[in-house]
């Protein structure tokens, strides 16, 4: 099930779980790794749809194909968020990322489309009230006592040109 899509046949679900870890190289021997994460899980479908009617609450009757690869072009279009079921896990919080259906004589009466769909990671958002007192001088920070300054006694650097006209006794303002 795709969103609240039910097709006459899922022919191959490939699930994608993977964790990245991050390495720093080290001057001998193998890169230190100190933090892992999980990245967004990934699946693809390869449904099948037949125009014959199996099934018809589900896609109408007639062309049953033709609508049911508009409706998965309107989910991926929305941009919503849905769940997948499969036999091994559900998957909430996809999106349709490529929709692939070929169309040739031996699609003439049925949809055979590959479905690739990535995970959205949700956060929720919290709000927190900071105390008056707290935020009083907010751009005040702590400081750094970095001695004390010394004027630069050295002339100011004059360009080429201006040093150039200073020894030939003309003056450029």
């Amino acid at each position: 099930m795709i969103g609240r899509l039910y097709f006459d046949a899922i022919l191959k679900t490939d699930h994608t779980l993977k964790l990245t870890t991050t390495e720093h190289p080290v001057e001998s021997g193998p890169n230190v790794v100190d933090h892992s994460y999980m990245e967004p899980s990934e699946v693809s479908m390869e449904i099948g749809v037949s125009d014959s009617a199996v099934n018809p609450a589900n896609f109408g009757k007639g062309a049953r194909s033709v609508t049911a690869f508009n409706e998965l072009a309107k989910l991926q279009a929305s941009g919503e968020p849905f769940t997948v079921i499969t036999r091994l896990k559900i998957y909430r919080n996809m999106v349709i990322g490529t929709l692939t259906a070929p169309d040739d004589f031996s699609t003439m009466h049925a949809l055979k489309a590959f479905v690739m769909m990535h995970e959205v990671p949700m956060v929720e958002t919290q709000t927190v009230t900071i105390s008056p007192r707290a935020s009083a001088q907010p751009q005040k920070t702590g400081s750094t006592n970095s001695g004390a300054k010394q004027p630069d006694a050295s002339p100011p650097q004059q360009s080429i040109l201006r040093q150039a006209a200073g020894n030939l006794g003309i003056s450029i303002f």
